[in-house]
């Protein structure tokens, strides 16, 4: 992934102008003016607001957000109570936070919806960043990086478009042949686009993609500029990269009830994401309560563990980080007892780690406000506590109690939760699956979701999947009097988060085949020793602790799958898989057009290790964009590493099926 920059504005007078490509960001006469003449009149926004249930805008250079705020009220304004609205919009610039509140602060009538977007601002880490407004009615999903390279990972049908940014004049990397083709993929019949300027480079590359192009009036002192609709034969939808058998199945079009099968994180933000989008969903688990298994610690760290150089697996982890943090900060800053921003700490457990720590925040690859390299004083000054090395620093990251954020979850009142209720198979007919449980009893949804772990193998559709379980304890104190106080969390071998309810929470044993759930001793000196690794003072005084007050603790199985990756999106049938693509097994790079075999209605969301809390919100916002034929919150070429046909196709290349 190239090098990623971002932008500061220079300022003439009241007008905020970029010194890179020498241009304003909006109009001097007027800039809200403007983007009603260019992109609302000229796109029927008004009117077609007036009429959907869902739309979608695709923008070229987000610059200050002026476009989206003011399209943003006007939706507010115009459209059904019901109906959402996906802005889609890409920025290589990015420009900082604070001149993105200087230049918003010249428009007090948008005041209430900058305000809101200020706060969500994301930090300036390339990739997809999605935001959501309006109890979710208004999603802005902000792609940073180059826009053909953004937009050729972007999965969605738009409805209108924006083709903003600096002048082709001026900015001709942009105004290119390949973004031109990435619009007419990404557009359906009847699509319109406007755009300001009226360029023979964007006359001929629209027209090229299948687009009438007209010239109206323009804004102010621009006589004229483009508009135009999509009217050629819909060419294939799915990114020219993505291969056949990663195709996504189409929307799902019948009624939106859903079971999901699991009551961890994975189950219930699976659950959450689809409530939220009016689906009335029922979660079935075995136990007598939810997050009864690997969710079921009283505190995990929240945070991503990163290369120097980041790769797909490191992307998608850095990916699920952002969305959780900005998640929980945006709807659970008031729950203390769910959420704490604390701040981790990422210690080196020795030299080598500490170069490699070195060598990462020199990369700029990632910016100061996502992670930080720090000195060990420093390190100890943030911890409250000397610590034994330097580290790196996530000052967004902290603490998260998984047991009641499922609990949280499962609080929408479309969300139906049935435990002690065992799944014990799963039956499709007449455009339902009919999940029974131990008694035989159907409990019957249009949509099925297998999020059961581990357990997931004991379904026939399901059974393939290459999965394990991995044995971890934690030690939990009883209470922390006299101990010395932590104020971040702390992370290398081990971890160990600052107090919750006066109890102390760390770990954790990592220990494969073994499938029994008593505390040993042995897991709590494990522990100790990790935590006296990283803390001397702190496992000090634990270890004493434990002497005289013994540790409690808890077992619980992580998931996972070889790749260390979660496994997430349509079930595939397996059968079918082997049948349509067996080509591979004679030559991996055979390209077969088939389309997919996938169960329909039926998918899965598991796996994911000991970083549930990065990859399970996300991955609940993939399966529910999926179903509803949003825009992927994810680049098409990670949802392609996470989706099960994977290890199929892995397999039939490798000759093992």
């Amino acid at each position: 992934m190239p090098k990623f920059s971002s932008t500061k504005l220079h300022w003439l007078a009241d007008t905020p102008t970029s010194a890179l490509f020498d241009d304003i960001y909006f109009s001097i006469e007027d800039g809200l003016a403007e983007t009603k003449h260019v992109f609302h009149d000229s796109n029927q926004l008004t009117e077609r607001f007036a009429a959907v249930d869902t739309f979608t805008i695709g923008e070229t250079g987000f610059g200050t957000g002026l476009n989206f705020l003011a399209t943003w009220k006007l939706f507010r304004e115009q459209a059904p109570a019901s109906a959402k609205l996906h802005f889609v919009s890409v920025e290589k610039y990015p420009i900082a936070l604070d001149d993105l509140t200087q230049a918003l602060a010249l428009w007090p009538e948008l005041s209430m919806f900058s305000e809101q977007l200020i706060v969500q601002y994301p930090s300036p880490s390339p990739g997809f960043h999605q935001l959501f407004f309006d109890d979710g009615r208004i999603t802005l999903t902000l792609m940073l990086g180059d826009a053909v390279d953004c937009y050729r990972q972007l999965d969605a049908q738009v409805d209108a478009w924006f083709l903003d940014g600096f002048t082709p004049a001026k900015n001709p990397e942009m105004w290119c042949p390949e973004l031109f083709q990435q619009i007419g993929r990404l557009s359906k019949p009847e699509t319109t686009f406007s755009t300001f300027t009226c360029a023979g480079v964007v006359k001929r590359g629209m027209r090229d993609v299948g687009f009438t192009v007209k010239k109206v009036t323009g804004f102010g002192r621009k006589r004229e500029m483009f508009v135009g609709t999509f009217t050629a034969d819909k060419p294939d939808q799915h990114p020219p990269e993505s291969p056949a058998w990663a195709r996504l199945p189409l929307k799902h079009s019948g009624e939106k009830t859903a079971i999901v099968i699991g009551a961890g994180i994975a189950g219930c933000s699976t659950a959450h994401s689809l409530a939220k989008r009016g689906w009335k969903v029922t979660v079935v688990d075995r136990h007598p309560q939810i997050a009864a298994e690997g969710s079921g610690n009283h505190q995990g760290a929240l945070y991503a563990k990163l290369p120097i150089e980041p790769i797909p697996t490191s992307r998608i982890h850095l990916s699920g980080y952002l969305y959780s943090s900005h998640f929980l900060s945006q709807y659970l800053s008031d729950r203390s007892d769910i959420w704490s921003p604390c701040g981790l700490l990422q210690l080196a457990a020795h030299e080598k780690e500490q170069a490699k720590h070195q060598k990462l925040a020199e990369s700029g690859n990632y910016p100061d406000s996502v992670v930080r390299y720090v000195e060990q004083q420093e390190a100890s000054e943030i911890a409250g506590t000397t610590v034994s090395n330097s580290g790196l620093y996530f000052p967004e990251a902290g603490w998260v109690s998984p047991p009641l954020l499922c609990q949280w979850l499962c609080e929408h009142p479309n969300i139906t939760v049935m435990t002690d209720t065992q799944i014990t198979r799963l039956v499709r007919d007449d455009h339902q699956w009919h999940c029974f449980t131990q008694n035989d009893q159907p409990l019957t949804a249009a949509i099925c979701i297998i999020a059961s772990a581990a357990d997931s193998v004991a379904f026939e559709q399901t059974s393939y999947l290459p999965v394990q379980n991995i044995r971890g304890q934690v030690s939990i104190t009883n209470e922390h009097s006299g101990l010395p106080e932590l104020n971040t969390v702390l992370c290398s071998e081990g971890y160990i988060s600052p107090t919750q309810q006066g109890r102390y929470c760390f770990g954790a044993t990592f220990e494969l085949k073994d499938p029994l759930t008593d505390i040993r001793e042995s897991g709590h000196q494990h522990n100790l020793t990790k935590i006296t690794n990283m803390a001397p003072d702190l496992g000090d005084a634990l270890t004493q602790y434990h002497v005289n007050h013994p540790l409690s603790g808890r077992v619980g199985f992580r998931c996972a799958s070889p790749d260390k990756l979660p496994i997430v999106g349509p079930a595939p049938v397996y059968d079918g898989f082997i049948k349509d693509y067996a080509r591979l097994r004679h030559d991996a790079k055979s390209v077969i057009e088939t389309v997919p075999q996938h169960y329909p209605g039926l998918f899965v969301n598991l796996a994911h290790g000991s970083k549930g809390l990065i990859s399970c919100p996300i991955s609940g916002e993939v399966i529910a964009a999926m179903l509803e034929n949003e825009p992927l919150p994810l680049e098409k070429e990670l949802i392609d590493k996470l989706i099960p046909a994977r290890f199929i196709i892995k397999n039939l290349i490798r000759r093992a099926i």
